[in-house]
């Protein structure tokens, strides 16, 4: 099958998950939108997480040069085009969209381009491992900047375009303000703005009269985007009961992580619309490679061996629309999806486990395992047939931002659940991340992903993929469990919702 055709394919099967809210109506300005998700995001500065629900509230408000389409084609966002590229591949030249005006009302240059780029690059796990490939980032003048490559390499405008812990453009004041830790001022250039943030209460974004937005189509993060609520307030809301009473009840008006088994009893209500999310991402567990236990590879292995996912995702995930099996490190959507290594995927093999730990040597040594309030149940499915091996399991339950900060210190866990997210090229993906938790220092690993960083042509990379995925079922620095999607839900007051991998809400609107 030519990557053609399996393009053309893949865009099908996401037009048929991400169809906007049918409606007839003419949009209204005005209203506020409360949103209810799961936790309080770490930061709103998108260059200092890879958070998803930093970007379900960010992305509102911040934008990159270049975005995604829902097909995840990049396409022009503050850039006024697509680049000029020199005859080596090594020279990006990229003129600014004029006019572009920031929420403390600055005009946006490529000064602020500069300084955003460069300090993406020096802080960003994604923009650290770009710019190892980078020669400089400058102004040309007002409205262009130049990259520089040291060699070419074939993820910069991918990279470019992401949304998730990508190069998102800052005022220049602020880059230099906060040039190595997490921004507390929020400025952009998006439909939104920030307003306030009462830790464990709300987040407040208002309308930004001064946006600029573009005149083509909306298309995922690109094209036109307009603001037409006069607020939008998230809640972090750990307990799934209450964001699903809320919205019933009408203190909220659209969910996130609504527990999957509600969903018979909600898809058919007269003020409730469901949205099964496109399948979004995967299920977990990432080993420590450092540090305690977990450091042995043979104890990493026969975690894997007792793994019966089927049992860990209906235990935490329910309904079984909502999630399924599959051993590849992309979504079977994509066309990067391999089956490579699958005969180590979901063996339930407890006995082979057994003998593995006995291999490593294995003593009891406790291993401190780290849950969020999302991730806790499945976890707790998988640990039962790890300790009928013989591991000894500490699984600990705590709030998602107290698990982000927990981890930043690896001496301090062997394991902790989590969720990768899809990406337009896996490249970009945590999956492919090697600097990720307690970070994987593997040579072969490396190489591969240079390689497939560096080339162009599909079939040589995903080839390389292969090998790659391949490499982690025999080291184990994570354990893929399943894929999942989300099930939301929203008052039928809210119109011009489009339901895809992020949420966000330029182009929403509430009837009155």
């Amino acid at each position: 099958m030519s990557i053609k055709m399996k393009t053309l394919m893949m865009a099908l099967v996401i037009a048929i998950f991400t169809l906007p809210l049918a409606a007839s109506e003419t949009p209204k300005i005005g209203g506020i939108l409360k949103v209810a998700i799961d936790s309080d995001p770490p930061t709103l500065d998108i260059h200092a997480t890879r958070a998803t629900l930093s970007v379900f509230v960010a992305g509102n408000v911040y934008e990159g040069l270049y975005a995604f389409t829902k097909m995840g084609d990049v396409k022009p966002m503050l850039a006024a085009q697509m680049p000029e590229i020199s005859k080596d591949g090594l020279t990006y030249t990229i003129p600014l969209r004029k006019g572009i005006t920031f929420h403390n009302g600055k005009g946006m240059t490529s000064a602020d381009v500069v300084a955003s780029l460069n300090r993406w690059g020096k802080m960003a796990s994604y923009g650290k491992l770009l710019f190892q490939h980078v020669s400089s980032v400058s102004a040309k003048d007002e409205y262009t900047v130049v990259i520089q490559l040291k060699e070419k390499w074939g993820t910069l405008m991918n990279s470019l375009a992401m949304l998730l812990g990508g190069p998102v453009i800052y005022p220049v004041e602020i880059c230099e303000k906060f040039p190595s830790q997490p921004s507390s001022e929020f400025i952009g250039t998006g439909p939104y703005q920030f307003v306030e943030w009462l830790p464990n209460n709300h987040i407040t974004l208002s309308r930004f009269n001064g946006y600029q937005s573009l005149d083509t189509k909306s298309d995922g993060y690109t094209g036109k985007k307009i603001p037409y609520l006069d607020k939008v307030m998230f809640y972090g809301v750990t307990e799934e009961a209450v964001r699903v009473n809320g919205v019933e009840g009408g203190e909220y008006d659209l969910a996130d992580f609504v527990p999957t088994d509600e969903y018979d009893r909600l898809k058919d209500g007269d003020t409730i619309t469901t949205y099964i999310s496109p399948a979004r991402a995967w299920f977990v567990f990432v080993l420590n490679t450092k540090f305690g236990p977990t450091k042995n590879k043979k104890v990493r292995q026969a975690m894997l061996a007792a793994m019966d996912v089927d049992n860990s995702m209906a235990a935490g995930y329910g309904d079984k629309a909502f999630w399924r099996v599959d051993p590849s490190l992309a979504l079977q959507e994509q066309i990067w999806h391999s089956t490579a290594g699958a005969e180590l995927y979901n063996q339930k093999n407890i006995q082979r486990a057994k003998e593995l730990l006995k291999e490593a040597g294995y003593k009891g040594e406790k291993i401190t395992w780290m849950a969020g309030p999302l991730e806790y149940n499945l976890s707790a499915a998988a640990k039962s047939n790890m300790v009928k091996a013989g591991l000894n399991i500490d699984l600990q339950s705590m709030e998602w931002a107290t698990l982000l900060s927990r981890r930043k210190n690896p001496e301090l866990w062997s394991v902790f659940s989590s969720g990768f997210t899809t990406k337009a090229d896996p490249s970009l993906t945590t999956a492919m991340n090697l600097k990720y938790g307690a970070g994987w220092d593997n040579p072969e690993a490396q190489k591969l992903f240079d390689d497939f960083s560096r080339n162009q042509d599909f079939d040589t990379r995903f080839k390389t993929l292969s090998q790659f995925q391949e490499l982690v079922y025999t080291e184990v620095p994570y354990i893929k469990v399943g894929d999942y999607k989300n099930l939301r839900i929203a008052n039928k007051k809210v119109k011009g919702y489009t339901n895809e991998l992020y949420l966000y809400f330029f182009n929403v609107w509430m009837e009155k």
